[in-house]
């Protein structure tokens, strides 16, 4: 176990390359295995942002450094350990302030730990990649390609994702700031904050912490979480999450019954039971796995009349809600900065399957939303296939739901947002909105 004194680049290289073939090898997400590996090595606050930076380089760069690889082995199949080893030294050659005689020595000693025989090729790409240079590397690679495959490769994201994102920001009348948002994807995340409460908001203000620009309750942390998760009433959220359930509280009935009907892991349940007075009107948080409603119900603040039930949203009894919540399961392809090895694990094959269970719940809380009611859809992702096709299809199976101008509602909330006022759904946007890029329409029951 390597002491605080003892991490360097040397070790740092070895922790992302362990994370990175774990992530690769058991479908795992780095952002719940990197906390318990820094743990595990006493890696100290101002070493961790080596690890990370190497870990979730590699991870949102992983088909450009591809390309790049296979550019100079064509023909040849690399193991996942020598792939990954000669993307960390890309990912330094070209992205980190590191001596290209380091990065390169260095991932080839990472290489002749474990695959000594391959020590030869890996030095042979990255000397050949740091002599073509990155800018020459890139319109190599690019040369010949379509719009779609040049910016797949430029910005590290697969055609199909640039496709989607495309039709997207179409709809959206943002079409020309399809690069902008690509690039966006690729920025490293600054942590959000969500003060719950008047007391948390101001205990927020007095230690200088910055206000979000979306939300009204969203704050931008700084260093280590620590000073600001002791504080009653602070989580980590995106200010996106925050707006869906913050526009909600503005028109649903504060004292009726709500329905948060995916409410794991619970992040705007808990910003849902913070609007609502104490000891007046319930929610009601379902979540079908167990762990997931564990989640939920730690995120509570066990003062209001809420409740957790681990049920499907399927099985909700009709007419019984003044206010439903459907954060509906999604490709989640709006949270690429924090999430990057989703582009690679996500497809359009499995669409169809997330599109149907999204429409069965739409479905379900029409039926158990009460007349005069309203339903927030949300998706942290902009695909149209998850968005604005589930609602022109809701709307024509149930007349009766009628939409309601969101971005009237969020522009009361905050003036400050830039949002498409010619459409009655709100699609937010990475690059302009500075949160996950996600997708909300509300509507009512007559």
């Amino acid at each position: 176990m390597a002491s605080r004194q003892e991490l360097n680049l040397t070790n740092a290289r070895d922790i992302s390359l362990n994370l990175l073939l774990r992530v690769q090898v058991s479908d795992s997400y780095v952002n719940l295995l990197l906390p318990k590996e820094l743990a595990k090595h006493q890696i100290n606050d101002a070493d961790r942002g080596l690890v990370q930076e190497l870990t979730y380089g590699c991870l949102r760069w992983e088909l450009q450094y591809d390309r790049m690889i296979d550019h100079f082995t064509p023909g040849k199949v690399l193991s996942p350990h020598v792939r990954t080893s000669i993307r960390l030294g890309l990912h330094q050659l070209f992205r980190m302030r590191v001596p290209a005689h380091a990065a390169i020595n260095e991932s080839v000693d990472l290489v002749k730990k474990y695959e000594p025989n391959a020590a030869g090729l890996a030095n042979a790409v990255l000397r050949n990649a740091e002599r073509a240079g990155f800018d020459s590397l890139v319109s190599t690679l690019t040369n010949g390609l379509n719009t779609i495959e040049a910016l797949s490769v430029k910005y590290s994201h697969p055609t199909w994702i640039v496709s989607g994102f495309l039709s997207a920001l179409d709809l959206d009348g943002r079409k020309q700031e399809l690069e902008q948002f690509l690039a966006s994807n690729n920025e490293v995340p600054q942590v959000n904050l969500a003060g719950l409460s008047d007391a948390s908001r101001l205990a927020l203000d007095e230690i200088g912490s910055e206000h979000g620009s979306a939300s009204p309750i969203g704050y931008l942390a700084e260093g280590s979480l620590d000073k600001y998760l002791e504080i009653p009433g602070v989580r980590v959220q995106d200010q996106g999450s925050q707006l869906v359930a913050l526009a909600l509280g503005q028109v649903a009935n504060l004292e009726g019954t709500w329905l948060d009907m995916c409410a794991g892991p619970g992040g705007k349940a808990a910003v849902l039971e913070s609007l609502k007075p104490i000891s007046k009107g319930e929610l009601v948080c379902y979540e079908p796995n167990q762990k997931r409603a564990e989640l939920v119900s730690n995120a509570l603040d066990k003062v209001h009349q809420s409740k957790v039930e681990v049920r499907s949203g399927q099985s909700a009894p009709a007419d019984s809600f003044d206010a439903i919540l459907l954060d509906a399961p999604c490709s989640g392809l709006g949270s690429l900065r924090r999430k990057p090895e989703a582009r690679w694990r996500k497809s359009p094959e499995q669409l169809p399957e997330l599109t149907t269970l999204q429409s069965s719940l739409i479905d379900s809380a029409v039926k158990a939303l009460k007349s005069g009611g309203y339903l927030m859809y949300a998706t942290c992702s902009p695909l149209v296939a998850e968005t604005n096709t589930q609602i022109r299809g809701l709307v024509e199976r149930h007349p009766n739901m009628k939409l309601v101008d969101l971005p009237a509602i969020l522009g009361a909330l905050n003036p400050e947002l830039k949002l498409n006022a010619s459409r009655k759904t709100v699609q937010l946007w990475t690059h302009q909105h500075r949160t996950d890029a996600m997708f909300m329409a509300l509507l009512k029951k007559d």
